[in-house]
């Protein structure tokens, strides 16, 4: 189809015909047309009929003089001579002057050779008459001088001057001729350059003025904000190019626009769902709108895990005061369960520091509650300082964090069979800088900053109450002890 052509190719192409019709016009014209030259061959041949004339004229009327003029004798020799020079000129062809212009005279054709070698035999006697009517005017004897007489001079030079009538006829009609080619020549050339201005024409106006105008109209509801107007126009050339970036634009402006909007109304999480290649241009809107949605999300995700993180020191810490410290096993258990279920884990186990016999290297990390499933599990396994992650955390006072546990580390149980936890998250629980209890939680899913922070501070938090329970727990055992002495004293007593 046309419109699918590239328009570069079509300008191409009739920037050549243009060149071409240009061509052909110089061609006809300089060939076909009537030069100056030749009306000036008229002019000149005109002139030598002119100087015949005069001659007839001349002759006629000095053909019966009978007294001596040396005046019109040289007048009659000068108009032969110049006669006889021009005549020979138009026979041969050659450069002559004429009207004070240079004057190159081209040799005969045959049609035009028949009629100068007629006048040509018609001027061999009328050159001898003159010759004649000189030697009478000049004194001259000649016996053929009174033979001549007016009446025969007229009649006998009439038809030596319409012989060049005859010429001059002859080379009328080929210029007459000549201008009626270049008249149709004319016509034929009209016809060209309208036909080829025509189709110029048409395919300016259906391939550039007409799509131009309708992609004037869509921009202009793009313009207003009608990010839905599509340019109807899907030719594969230049302006079609352009249509479908218009429509890619309005498209690339539809999506921008609707990102943004779910964007303000606090939807952080959408996706821009045009082409995303758009995106590798970090100048484009939709990059800058991402960036901002990125902003806002980590705004937004900031003041969460602030928020969050805060709801959850308060939680804690109404737990622990609503929780009895003098049942540290309980009070551990509502502890680990929290824990475990407001950071989205799965299981936890809370250690805590058993110093009961004096000797410190035989203390051990002794399970006080363990949560998993949602239920309250029994872990009995005692574990010596700096042994297994667990003690290594509780003697270097320093969380560990697993982000690839391997397939030997404890498994997480629940009805669905045991799974290798994704995360493990093991935090000491210290208090004046000493360490007196560790929690192990375990996760299926990722354990991200904020909830390990959150982990350690709630452990912070939790170091004087454990504190505080583990001092009336050996207060209790040494009470208990005392009244225990006590009886055993009485009984001996």
């Amino acid at each position: 189809m046309l419109k699918n052509i590239k328009i570069r190719y079509i300008a191409y192409f009739f920037g050549i015909v243009l060149l071409l019709l240009a061509f052909v016009n110089y061609l006809v014209v300089s060939t076909i047309a009537i030069k100056p030259q030749q009306t000036q061959i008229i002019g000149y041949i005109l002139q030598i009929r002119e100087i015949a004339n005069q001659m007839k004229l001349t002759l006629s009327i000095l053909s019966n003089l009978e007294f001596y003029n040396e005046k019109l004798a040289d007048d009659i020799r000068r108009l032969e001579a110049a006669y006889s020079i021009r005549f020979a000129v138009l026979e041969s062809g050659g450069k002559v002057e004429h009207n004070n212009q240079k004057l190159t005279i081209p040799p005969p054709d045959e049609k035009a050779k028949v009629i100068l070698q007629k006048i040509r035999n018609q001027w061999k006697g009328y050159s001898k008459d003159v010759t004649l009517i000189s030697d009478k005017l000049t004194g001259g004897k000649s016996a053929d001088t009174i033979k001549l007489d007016q009446k025969f001079v007229a009649e006998k030079y009439a038809l030596f001057v319409n012989a060049h009538d005859e010429l001059t006829s002859l080379y009328q009609e080929r210029l007459e001729s000549q201008y009626n080619q270049l008249q149709w020549a004319f016509i034929a050339l009209g016809i060209l350059n309208f036909l080829t201005i025509a189709a110029i024409y048409y395919v300016v106006r259906n391939l550039i003025l007409i799509p131009i105008y309708v992609i004037s109209q869509s921009s202009r509801q793009l313009a207003r904000g009608n990010l839905a107007e599509k340019i109807p126009y899907d030719a594969r050339n230049e302006i079609g190019y352009i249509a479908r970036n218009i429509n890619d634009l309005a498209e690339i402006l539809q999506n921008a626009t609707e990102f943004s909007r779910q964007i303000g109304q606090g939807n952080l999480n959408v996706e821009y769902k045009g082409d995303l290649s758009i995106l590798e241009n970090k100048e484009s809107i939709v990059s800058a709108l991402e960036l901002m949605r990125n902003q806002l999300r980590e705004v937004a995700q900031r003041d969460y895990e602030e928020r969050w993180a805060s709801e959850g020191v308060a939680q804690f810490s109404e737990l622990l005061r609503n929780t009895d410290y003098r049942k540290m096993d309980d009070m551990c258990y509502e502890v680990i369960k929290f824990i475990v279920s407001y950071i989205q884990a799965q299981q936890g186990i809370l250690f805590v520091l058993n110093d009961d016999i004096p000797n410190i290297n035989e203390h051990f990390l002794e399970p006080k509650a363990t949560f998993a499933s949602n239920r309250r599990k029994i872990f009995k396994e005692k574990l010596k300082i700096g042994e297994t992650l667990v003690g290594q955390a509780f003697a270097d006072k320093e969380t560990i964090f697993l982000d690839q546990v391997p397939d030997t580390y404890e498994k997480i149980v629940s009805a669905l069979g045991s799974t290798t936890p994704r995360n493990v998250l093991i935090v000491p629980i210290i208090y004046q800088e000493q360490a007196i209890g560790v929690m192990e939680i375990l996760s299926l899913g990722e354990i991200p900053a904020y909830k390990m922070k959150l982990v350690e501070r709630l452990a912070e938090i939790f170091g004087s109450t454990l504190a505080n329970a583990k001092a009336y727990d050996k207060s209790q055992k040494l009470f208990i002890e005392s009244q225990e002495i006590e009886k055993r004293t009485i009984r001996r007593g």
